[in-house]
């Protein structure tokens, strides 16, 4: 499995439309179904940015992107001049995986194993001045133009850990879009919070 990990900081009121550029542009260069560019293309910063023209996954992106910002409201914000000190940086996951079919005995059972993952660690900050603001924001092009190219690299540089297509359907491989601290609370951790206490 290949684990990439992307770093950005940004500017809360950015956030939202620099992470769909982010996300957009893992997708435009992981499925591999037939894909049709969207037109026309987007913009963020300045920055023409790859989207699959495919209104269910914008619509997934936008709901985790919602979810997203709603932890960041939750979690520390830093000033652009504060040091970060650890443990509140919010992340995005996504995850792409190959079904395989496990034989046993007498029966036959499909999971689905990851092949590569991308996490995305952002910290947020909150400009105190229109001077830092405008500098924010041109880090945050900066850095997305940077992330967008890494991207391009690492689709074209790693290859060899794609499973081959094994499918006639749209998407050969399922994807998943996480907050790591939206599955804090599934009702089997909050059984087992009760049962500790």
């Amino acid at each position: 499995m290949l684990l990439i990990t992307i770093d950005i900081i940004l500017d809360r009121l950015l956030i939202r439309d620099v992470i769909k550029a982010v996300l957009s542009s893992i997708f435009f260069h992981r499925l591999f179904g037939s894909i049709r560019p969207l037109s026309p293309a987007r913009e963020v910063l300045d920055i023409t940015y790859p989207s699959v023209d495919d209104p269910a996954l914008d619509s997934l992106i936008d709901e985790k992107l919602t979810h997203l910002t709603a932890a960041l409201d939750t979690s520390s914000q830093y000033t652009a001049n504060q040091p970060y000190s650890g443990s509140t940086q919010p992340q995005i996951v996504v995850n792409f995986f190959e079904k395989k079919t496990r034989k046993a005995w007498f029966s036959k059972s499909e999971e689905e194993v990851c092949w590569e993952e991308w996490t995305i660690n952002i910290l947020s900050i909150t400009p105190r001045n229109e001077t830092e603001k405008v500098r924010v924001a041109k880090s945050a092009e900066s850095q997305l133009q940077t992330i967008i190219m890494k991207i391009i690299d690492i689709v074209n540089d790693n290859r060899d850990h794609i499973p081959p297509i094994a499918t006639t359907e749209a998407n050969p491989f399922p994807y998943q879009i996480s907050i790591p601290s939206e599955t804090e609370y599934t009702w089997g951790s909050v059984f087992k919070k009760i049962l500790v206490e």
